[in-house]
């Protein structure tokens, strides 16, 4: 009698191992799946992120406002040393858009942006929000609304421009 394995003996192995090595390829794939996912979404929150915390500063140093409404602001900031520029920070108004700041682009993962100007009516003694701001007119805050196309992740924050130089209302 020979030693060795039957060919019906090796083609029962080579299936055993053939369905071994498929259900192991298909677990790994969702697995990869999920990685590219959670990559392209820690890369989207970061752009958001970072365009954020950009306007925060930029918007904290404002001295002066030429005009605004909910996707464009135009306006005069303090840099680092002390000067004063002119800005324009503006957004088309289409998902997909992106944010421009001075014409450069600040982040392309843009489905919603929209600024807001908040003020105190001392008449109606309550705050109120307004979707434009004119040159001359008081604005105590700034409130920034972005949302990420990629994600749907919506950042807000609420600036106060500390270095303005039009009169704040303390008193009616």
């Amino acid at each position: 009698m020979k030693a060795g394995f039957t060919l019906i003996e090796m083609i029962a192995v080579l299936i055993l191992v053939s369905i071994l090595v498929s259900s192991a390829t298909l677990s790994f794939v969702p697995m990869a799946e999920a990685l590219t996912q959670v990559r392209s979404n820690t890369r989207a929150m970061q752009k958001s992120r970072l365009a954020m915390g950009r306007l925060t500063r930029e918007f904290t140093t404002i001295t002066n406002v030429a005009s605004g409404n909910a996707h464009t602001l135009n306006y005069f900031f303090m840099n680092p040393l002390g000067l004063v520029q002119y800005r324009t920070l503006s957004w088309g108004g289409s998902a997909g858009d992106p944010l421009l700041l001075n014409g450069n682009e600040l982040t392309d993962d843009v489905a919603d942006f929209r600024l807001q100007y908040i003020d105190y009516d001392f008449g109606a003694d309550t705050w109120r929000t307004n979707a434009t701001w004119a040159s001359g007119s008081v604005c105590e805050y700034i409130e920034i609304v972005l949302q990420s196309a990629e994600t749907g992740d919506r950042f807000t924050n609420i600036v106060a421009p500390r270095n303005y130089l039009f009169q704040r209302r303390d008193t009616p």
